[in-house]
């Protein structure tokens, strides 16, 4: 209980910290908000847009604070473009917000390489709504083949209760997992469950959220030695407390601000099945010199009672070390650390492919496009409870790549790594690292 104690201290120093900086004024201007237009959102309703802003109507413009209200708008992530103009009158300024919307409403394949690993390959399909009614709600479904098959509905909701400010996930679904562990030969773990997410936002940037879950998790009967039960068969009800605060400017490539997430989670099922894990996740972007930025992460995911073969760490699956890309290691415990020098190169421009199909229209318009540098080191361990951390745990790596700002997926890696030993890799991989 101590750890617990002193992680959620840790949470209360950076907090304040963060939410003492984070409202500074900017420097005052003598003209006046008299109104904000929309302009573009044919499906998307006025106010899931004015309700990222912190700019209202009766406030004095401010060049950058209407900037930092643009990019909270672009982490809706509903448009592939967000122009912001303003015109003066003798009244005041109007603000004029141009958006360019995604197609929201498709079947969609799935082709998904499990553990970064280009060779387990599951494939299938699913149909999402991500803007249901114009709200920013997502529903949808899906299924998948090959590796790891399974299937799930989903539904997300991140504004209800109007001035609450409540927000809910749900989702069902049934998995068949291939276990992680090095101390077995792969075996297939049956995941069958649902999970229930009810949380509050606080302001622009602070969250806070409880989760229920359960799961039904079978191993075939010659393992049933790795469940808690011991009988092929563990139920695990928990229960989860996170909180967050994010100010990042940009999610998915962010190069000014905050992140911090905490989470706490419970599992219990009479008294063979009793275990809590708990971490911290803290990062920070600021920029260095023009449009050059560096990022800093530290993580740590930890663990009290009895931990399952199936609910250990690692590195080397979800959470890996660029230079140690496909080395995998195992414990109950992880530690990361990461930093990223990232440089533009092309900054992100807008193509227009000028098509005229009657099913991609204006989609196909308005398509991000940029060329980033980003120069990068990764350490992180893991360990088990009953060992203590040592220097010769950690693998860490350095290296360089190109980062791809393209559509849809957001940003496309292509690295080049070394570890310790100077031995080099070549990385392909989506999506921002941190």
């Amino acid at each position: 209980m101590v750890k617990i104690f002193f992680c959620f201290f840790i949470v209360l120093l950076v907090f304040t910290t963060v939410w003492a900086s984070d409202d500074q004024a900017a420097a005052p201007d003598s003209l006046i908000i008299t109104d904000i237009v929309i302009v573009g959102n044919k499906k998307t309703k006025d106010f899931v847009i004015t309700r990222e802003m912190k700019t209202k109507i009766g406030d004095r413009f401010e060049a950058e604070k209407i900037e930092r209200d643009r990019k909270r708008i672009q982490n809706l992530r509903l448009f592939t473009r967000i122009e912001v103009q303003h015109l003066a009158s003798e009244t005041g300024i109007v603000l004029i917000i141009f958006v360019a919307e995604r197609w929201f409403v498709f079947p969609y394949p799935i082709l998904y390489y499990n553990e970064k690993d280009w060779k387990k390959l599951s494939y299938g399909a699913g149909l999402l709504y991500q803007n249901f009614r114009g709200r920013n709600i997502s529903l949808g479904s899906y299924f998948w083949l090959g590796y790891n098959p399974g299937y799930g509905v989903f539904l997300s909701n991140p504004w209800i209760g109007g001035s609450w400010k409540l927000y809910y996930n749900v989702e069902l679904y049934d998995y068949k997992i291939k276990s992680q562990s090095l101390q077995l030969d792969r075996f297939d773990e049956a995941h069958r469950g649902f999970q229930f997410l009810l949380g509050k936002r606080f302001g622009y940037h602070t969250y806070l959220s409880t989760q229920l879950g359960y799961i039904r998790l079978s191993v075939p009967e010659r393992l049933r030695h790795v469940t808690l039960s011991g009988n092929a068969t563990d139920h695990l009800p928990s229960i989860a407390l996170a909180f967050r605060y994010d100010n990042r400017d940009l999610v998915e490539y962010p190069k000014k601000g905050w992140f911090f997430d905490t989470y706490i989670k419970k599992t219990k099922y009479g008294n063979q099945i009793d275990y809590t894990r708990y971490g911290i996740d803290v990062r920070k972007y600021t920029m260095v010199y023009r449009q050059i930025s560096l990022g800093l992460r530290a993580s740590t995911d930890l663990s009290e009672g009895e931990i399952p073969i199936y609910g250990r760490t690692f590195l080397g699956y979800l959470e890996r070390v660029r230079g140690h890309f496909n080395d995998h290691r195992e414990g109950e415990n992880r530690l990361m650390g990461s930093a990223e020098l990232r440089i533009p190169l092309l900054p992100v421009r807008y193509i227009n492919l000028q098509s005229n199909s009657m099913l991609f229209g204006e989609y196909s318009n308005n398509l991000p496009f940029g060329i980033s540098c980003g120069i990068f080191y990764d350490t992180g361990a893991v360990w088990f409870q009953d060992g203590t951390l040592q220097k010769g745990d950690f693998l860490s790596g350095a290296g360089v790549g190109l980062h791809f700002h393209v559509p849809y997926i957001d940003i496309l890696r292509l690295e080049y790594a070394f570890d310790e030993e100077k031995n080099a890799e070549f990385i392909v991989d989506i999506y921002v690292w941190f």
